[in-house]
């Protein structure tokens, strides 16, 4: 089996992962809204975001560091006295941040979301915090080990834990607490499991801070750039809530929520991606560096484009299935639209990007998402008074193209690989037929949208094969990993 079709095979264990993970979102949708309303789930979609928005101060990133420096380690007890002092630097930084969250609930609540009662959700919120930072730290060792079998299956479990807790709590009656209680527990037993799976593999070693110098100092400057990726995504449900209160919060959010899935291929990618390319990139493999960037790309479009159309025309038949009619507006599906492009030109930057984490030029992602930052805070002040939610989707998509061209820019003045035109021609093509046969079906009713979903994807799949959108090397390397999931199949019957 090539290496290209290890990497691959790789890319689509962590994607199964991932989709099974977006999953959860579908699948709790309908329960919280139903169960919530809107301006519940607007306090609860709002504690998400602050604690995405906290989350690179209380990391300090330094998982990124990990990753690019742990990869071409040997010794196991250097591994694992690395992988400690980060984890209880990291919960050392968490508390600090969990307490300041904690202590400001009251004005956070009566200014951003004008809801009072929603204090006491952000403290428990708090406590949420810390195991999110070290849940996420913790997990990326497997990354580190080359053991995503194990990243994937504790991924999944969670998804699983998640919704079975948060569905027996919030069916209960405990309702929004419910759904708090319930991603504690279950982001406690992850964080547990992947601490007693980090220990069996490399020990445990008592911290030594004096050697996440290097760590800090490649992974400090990408605070900011988290930070600023997250007021991108994010900035626009504060500005909702404040002009428009929870509930247009609410609103904007469980149909943003459906634009992301067009994007969810990017995480796997860019997962198995940078660990790959930074060890070749230190071997001086600069070749093969060139190509996993560029099949990355193209497999990434691959995905994301016909998902874009499918997604914006199936937009108010999954809200209706998903949501209450509270939730469906005349302007959903265009949402839906603005958010979905929004993930393809993040999924690029990320791809670009990876050349400047190889040449540690991480100024650059400052520069793209300060950019970003500034334009997507300001337009959605300006536009979401007067256009509401339409206008935050409309800057979220300013702001992802804005830094993607930048990234883009700065990447190709370091190293230049192939960029696949007359693919991305095909794919469109391939989707806009697509969409006009589902347009045709109309679906309604879960059954439908099921069928809808799969007729497309036949039809996108088959259109691209006549045009002749994958290579005779290609095929070859997706032969090679569906015949190697074969002979691992039989090697265990």
């Amino acid at each position: 089996m090539s290496e290209y079709s290890v990497f691959i095979s790789r890319i689509g264990l962590v994607g199964l992962a991932k989709f099974i993970t977006s999953l959860r979102g579908l699948i709790l949708l309908p329960i919280l809204a139903k169960t919530l309303g809107v301006t519940n789930y607007g306090i609860w979609a709002q504690i998400l975001v602050t604690i995405g928005l906290l989350m690179s101060f209380a990391t300090l990133k330094l998982s990124a560091g990990m990753v690019r420096f742990l990869p071409a380690e040997k010794d196991k007890k250097n591994i694992a006295r690395v992988i400690f002092t980060v984890i209880f630097t990291v919960l050392f930084v968490a508390v600090i941040f969990a307490l300041i969250l904690f202590l400001l609930s009251d004005p956070f609540a009566k200014i951003l979301l004008r809801d009072v009662s929603a204090s006491f959700f952000i403290k428990i919120g708090a406590f949420l915090l810390i195991l999110e930072a070290l849940r996420q730290t913790s997990l990326e060792s497997f990354r580190i080990f080359g053991q995503i079998k194990r990243y994937s299956i504790l991924t999944v479990l969670q998804t699983f834990l998640e919704i079975g807790l948060v569905s027996f709590l919030v069916l209960s009656g405990f309702g929004l607490l419910g759904v708090l209680i319930a991603f504690l527990i279950a982001r406690s037993i992850i964080l547990l499991l992947s601490l007693f799976f980090i220990i069996s593999y490399v020990g445990f070693a008592l911290p030594r801070f004096g050697i996440l110098r290097p760590y800090l100092v490649f992974a400090l400057p990408l605070i900011p750039i988290g930070l600023l990726e997250v007021v991108i995504a994010s900035s626009d449900r504060y500005v909702i809530g404040f002009f428009k209160g929870a509930a247009s919060v609410g609103v904007y959010s469980a149909t943003y929520n459906i634009g992301l899935i067009a994007g969810i291929f990017i995480f796997p990618i860019v997962y198995i991606l940078s660990p790959t390319v930074f060890k070749l990139f230190d071997e001086k493999r600069i070749e093969k560096v060139k190509i996993y960037l560029s099949y990355s790309l193209k497999y990434f479009l691959l995905i994301s484009i016909p998902s874009v159309f499918g997604l914006t025309i199936l937009t108010k038949s999954i809200l209706n299935v998903l949501t209450t009619s509270e939730f469906v507006t005349a302007i959903s599906m265009f949402i839906v639209l603005f958010v979905s492009l929004s993930t393809i030109f993040y999924g690029i930057q990320a791809i670009f990007g990876r050349v400047l984490m190889l040449f540690k030029r991480t100024k650059s992602f400052l520069i793209a998402f300060i950019a970003a930052a500034i334009i997507n805070l300001g337009l959605n002040i300006i536009f979401i008074p007067y256009w509401g939610i339409i206008g935050a989707a409309v800057t979220t998509l300013i702001a992802y193209a804005l830094s993607a061209i930048i990234i883009y820019y700065k990447s190709r003045q370091y190293m230049k690989f192939k960029i696949n035109l007359s693919f991305i021609v095909k794919s469109i093509i391939a989707s806009l037929v697509m969409a006009g046969a589902i347009y045709i079906f109309n679906p309604i009713g879960i059954v439908k949208i099921l069928l809808a979903i799969g007729l497309g994807i036949t039809i996108y799949f088959c259109i691209i094969f006549l045009l002749k959108g994958f290579g005779k090397r290609e095929i070859e390397i997706i032969y090679g990993v569906l015949k190697f999931k074969r002979l691992q199949t039989k090697k265990y019957e």
